[in-house]
């Protein structure tokens, strides 16, 4: 019988039957060479799926990352869909009042603004308007921003009492386990002097 490969040993491999020499003529034949069927391997195994308090764990992490991602004045715009051109909101009155002599009074300024918005084909309903929306848009994140501070802060403070209390615990733990080992250790240096002294006795 022929030594088994490592292959075969391991059960990777099943051999098959080996064919017994042929003699003719006092010659031994040449034998067909043992062949192997192809390595039949377990189907492999199905992914550990990941256990629910790791999801959560992700949940709060992904959170915490969208609650303090930074919006841009320009991001807000687009995401309520105003970020129009220039010239169809209140931000036109501006380059108009920028482009009057500074050392104008306030009223002159405001009374050429308005003919110059007039003039332009504008309404000042219109602008005013455009003005209020914005307004709106920017006051809504700002109360949204507002909320989900307070309440990241409150999560975090319930977090940080339960470490506390979770480290004063484990505090009261190791002191207790340093009295278990302080006495254990008495008794037995204690034992273990008393043989000594009875050793000592009959030496």
């Amino acid at each position: 019988m022929t030594k088994k490969g490592i292959l075969e040993k391991l059960g990777l491999l099943e051999a098959v039957e080996e064919k017994k020499p042929v003699v003719e003529n006092g010659e031994v034949q040449k034998s067909e060479p043992v062949t192997y069927d192809r390595p039949v391997f377990s189907a492999p195994v199905e992914e550990t799926k990941i256990k629910p308090e790791i999801e959560e764990k992700l949940d709060v992490l992904i959170e915490s990352y969208e609650k303090n991602k930074f919006i841009s004045i320009e991001e807000l715009y687009r995401n309520k869909n105003l970020d129009r051109d220039t010239k169809q909101t209140i931000f036109i009155a501006e380059v108009f009042m920028k482009a009057l002599p500074e050392n104008l009074p306030i009223d002159i300024k405001k009374k050429s603004t308005l003919n110059i918005i007039d003039a332009s084909g504008l309404k000042k309903e219109d602008l005013l308007n455009d003005a209020y929306i914005r307004i709106d848009a920017l006051n809504t994140v700002l109360e949204d921003t507002v909320a989900k501070t307070a309440d990241f802060k409150s999560k975090n403070e319930s977090s940080i009492r339960e470490l506390e209390e979770r480290i004063q615990m484990l505090r009261r733990n190791i002191e207790e386990r340093m009295e278990f080992e302080e006495k254990q250790t008495s008794v037995i240096e204690y034992e273990i002097q008393r043989i000594i002294n009875i050793v000592d006795g009959i030496k």
